[in-house]
């Protein structure tokens, strides 16, 4: 069942035009502020693997707020203006981190301090974006949701690509800890206009209301299709945890990549991004998010861990850039179909809720995948294998791990009901041969 938008047809397509252009400029402090900006200044001051997995973990934990921000906004009654409040709040204190240098802390300080600044930004940010995604499934309508966040999703992956050029050049030219302070500034007056452009947005009016804080929490797990989705989602953010603190890492200290050929990576993966997420988009409208995620997930598990590792025993640089195609092709899936499934899993009828617990739930999950991630590596990487031919290590193990996880998750994914589901080579068919703007099934 679709939902009618309460706002005028005109002031959605402004909102919409308004949250691409917002979203491009947060990507830039989103890149900024983390990848491999946020592990090159981690060990710059002398991080470990087991803080590189901390300061990853810490973002996800930060997600349980989200139920407390639905919470608010119920009795607020505006999920815009504090959606606006939170990201002001949150991106803003990264000005402390690009300051910490001048700081005059102890050195053993530095790393907990820049962790600690990480878990209290990740809050505000947390809660920001499950109120922000709330509002914005309000606003856009549901035949239209796979174009228009695939398409989102690549305007700001390419602003992102330029963006991430620039800082590798600034990163490999300046001098640390001085190029890290520059990138992390701008980043955050990149953050502070995107906040204001949220304040633009129209957002279809709530009523306030007290709501019970034990029902937020209860009622998406009431909801059997929902509980099934929250299954899926805690099984994939937990796979992708294991090895997504350490991939900048291993570019940088395994494969000994500079900052620009990291930059030049993710300018591949954006390119391709800007293709692939409106591509996908239009199939996800055709044939549902289910069978696009199923492809994706699958993907992220065989072929990107698998052309990390590849690189790493070959010493072929050629693998990592294979791997930023397949980073476009796997996230331009995952990315917007997940969004959308989440939405499409959850009633309109308190779907604030529902967003929030999707979130608190996938934090949890990446935050133990991360924890976990940290001291696994300590352990593998004390015990590699050296062949004539090559040598197996700690990153190696661990990535593969991860892969067989990630790709996985279909076991779980399948069990989740989506209205108007069909098969994917028939929305792709659909998409390239027809060359016509699918339908949801649903409709």
């Amino acid at each position: 069942m679709t939902h009618t938008p309460t706002l005028p047809p005109a002031r959605i397509q402004r909102t919409m035009r308004l949250s691409t252009l917002e979203g491009s400029i947060t990507q830039l402090f989103i890149n900024w502020t983390t990848g491999s900006v946020l592990t090159g200044y981690l060990l710059h001051l002398g991080a470990g693997p087991k803080e590189l997995a901390l300061v990853a973990a810490v973002p996800m934990l930060a997600q349980v707020v989200s139920p407390f921000a639905a919470l608010l906004a119920a009795r607020f009654g505006s999920r815009k203006t504090l959606s606006a409040l939170f990201a002001a709040l949150g991106r803003g204190l990264w000005i402390l981190a690009a300051l910490l240098p001048l700081l005059n802390l102890p050195h053993a300080w530095a790393t907990p301090v820049l962790v600690a600044l990480v878990a209290v930004s990740a809050v505000f940010q947390a809660a920001c974006g499950s109120l922000w995604s709330a509002f914005m499934g309000d606003v856009v309508p549901d035949r239209e949701r796979g174009r228009y966040f695939g398409m989102r999703t690549g305007v700001a992956g390419v602003v992102g690509m330029l963006g991430n050029l620039a800082a590798g050049v600034v990163l490999d030219r300046l001098a640390a800890p001085l190029n890290f302070q520059v990138v992390l500034g701008v980043g955050v007056l990149c953050a502070l206009i995107g906040a204001a452009l949220v304040l633009l947005h129209d957002e279809p009016p709530i009523p306030r209301q007290r709501v019970d804080l034990r029902a937020t929490f209860t009622a998406p797990w009431r909801d059997r299709n929902f509980r099934r989705f929250l299954a899926f989602s805690t099984h994939w953010h937990f796979s992708v945890m294991l090895a997504g603190p350490f991939v900048f890492a291993y570019f940088l200290g395994q494969l000994h990549l500079s900052f620009t050929q990291i930059a030049v990576w993710s300018a591949i993966a954006s390119s391709c991004a800007l293709v692939t997420s409106w591509w996908w988009g239009r199939v996800a409208d055709h044939v549902g998010n289910k069978p696009v995620l199923r492809f994706g997930t699958i993907l992220a598990g065989v072929g990107l861990p698998g052309s990390w590792i590849l690189a790493g025993l070959s010493g072929r640089v050629e693998f990592i850039w294979l791997s930023a195609v397949l980073d476009a092709v796997a996230w331009g899936a995952i990315g917007p179909a997940l969004f959308n499934l989440a939405l499409g899993s959850a009633p309109r009828e308190g779907r604030t809720a529902f967003f929030a617990m999707f979130s608190l739930v996938s934090g949890l999950a990446g935050c133990v995948g991360g924890l976990i991630a940290g001291p696994l590596l300590s352990g593998f990487l004390a015990h590699p294998l050296t062949t004539s031919l090559f040598t197996w290590t700690g990153y190696h193990t661990l990535f593969a791990l991860s892969g067989v996880a990630r790709a996985n998750s279909w076991l779980l994914l399948r069990r989740v009901r989506e209205p108007g589901e069909a098969r994917l080579r028939e929305g792709v068919r659909a998409v390239r041969v027809r060359g016509r703007t699918p339908v949801n099934a649903g409709d």
